[in-house]
C-alpha cells in the first residue's frame, strides 16, 4: 500500500507543477502564487495527520481512506493558498483582478 500511495502522491503533485508551469506561461502572479500553493500543498500534507485526522478516523477507516483524507485537506490548503496568494500579488502588482482598483 506504501508504494501505491506514494505513487498517486507523486502524481498528484506532478499534476499541481504541471499547472503551475501552464501559469507561468499565462503570468507571473499566476506563476508564483502557483509556486506558493505548491509550498502550501507540501505542508498541508506534511501535517494533515495531526490538523485534519482525529483517533478515531485511524479506527473506522482504511489506510486507502485515510490517504484519500490527507490528499483532501493538501488540495484544499493549495487551492485557499493559491487564491490568497494570487489576490496579494494582484494587488500589490496593480493587476486589476478584482475590479477594485478604479
Amino acid at each position: 500500500m506504501g508504494c501505491l500511495t506514494l505513487l498517486i502522491f507523486l502524481i498528484n503533485l506532478l499534476i499541481a507543477i504541471a499547472i503551475d508551469v501552464a501559469f507561468w506561461g499565462i503570468g507571473w502572479p499566476l506563476g508564483l502564487a502557483g509556486v506558493i500553493a505548491i509550498i502550501g500543498f507540501l505542508i498541508a500534507y506534511a501535517i494533515s495527520e495531526d490538523a485534519a485526522l482525529s483517533p478515531r478516523d485511524f479506527f473506522w477507516n482504511s489506510e486507502w481512506g485515510i490517504f484519500c483524507k490527507k490528499l483532501a485537506w493538501a488540495w484544499g490548503t493549495a487551492l485557499a493558498v493559491y487564491a490568497i496568494s494570487y489576490i496579494g500579488l494582484s494587488l500589490l502588482s496593480g493587476i486589476d483582478v478584482l475590479g477594485i482598483l478604479n
